[in-house]
């Protein structure tokens, strides 16, 4: 079944939980953040559908778009070329939201879901009832992006510790300068010169020059031991 008559069929059964037809690089259907577990339960078991794989499930912030969706340039915060933290007094003002990537084995057809949900208030319905895969991309989806999942069975980070502080892949995000009291800034990777004179092997370990050549073999002619320090 084509996208654009999934959409239609999506329209006439839920009516205003389903709005937009999205005709982008995966297309489908923005849908109602507080009914998209109702909506994904109906496509994963309606016989015409059969959307019983969820392919992927991504966190977004449209932060950075204008009202007619128009990508603006937005830095993304990290840390510069000392290993500093960027700072800026930038606040995001854009959305979040969630976009499902679903498959039919069955039909062979494919349609996407997108919510989105105010960046003040980022709660979306969970599918993990609906496709159990879904539990985990969730967890991701709000310890990277702060989107909370209701009713999801146990919500909580994936990558991070739970004391993390901010979700990193939010546009806004600020790096820390440090966490739990070590700090986090780097340094100039020129400037830290390393060698091996002070490296003190154990006994058991010997350098290459110090493992005697079988008898009669010596080293290929114009090979000699490379300049202690990194090799690139």
């Amino acid at each position: 079944m084509e996208a654009t008559a999934i959409h239609a069929l999506l329209q006439s059964r839920f009516g205003d939980a389903v709005s937009d037809y999205v005709d982008g690089f995966e297309k489908g259907s923005l849908v109602a953040a507080g009914r998209v577990a109702e909506i994904a339960a109906f496509l994963r078991d309606d016989p015409a559908l059969g959307f019983e794989s969820l392919m992927c499930l991504t966190g977004l912030d449209w932060d950075g778009y204008d009202a007619s969706g128009k990508g603006k340039s937005v830095d993304i915060l990290g840390y510069d070329e000392l290993g500093r933290p960027q700072a800026s007094d930038r606040v995001g003002d854009g959305d979040l939201g969630v976009a499902y990537a679903l498959y039919s084995h069955r039909h062979g057809h494919k349609h996407a879901l997108f919510v989105r949900v105010p960046r003040a208030a980022p709660e979306v319905a969970s599918t993990a009832a609906v496709w159990p895969t879904a539990a985990w991309h969730e967890r991701e989806a709000w310890d990277l992006v702060g989107i909370r999942f209701a009713g999801h069975p146990d919500l909580k980070r994936i990558l991070l510790d739970e004391d993390w502080e901010g979700h990193p892949l939010r546009k806004d995000y600020v790096m820390p300068g440090a966490w739990q009291g070590v700090p986090l800034d780097g340094r100039d990777y020129a400037a830290c010169k390393w060698d091996e004179s002070g490296v003190t092997l154990p006994d058991d370990v010997k350098r290459p020059d110090d493992v005697k050549q079988p008898e009669g073999s010596q080293r290929p002619e114009g090979s000699q031991r490379p300049e202690s320090g990194n090799q690139g």
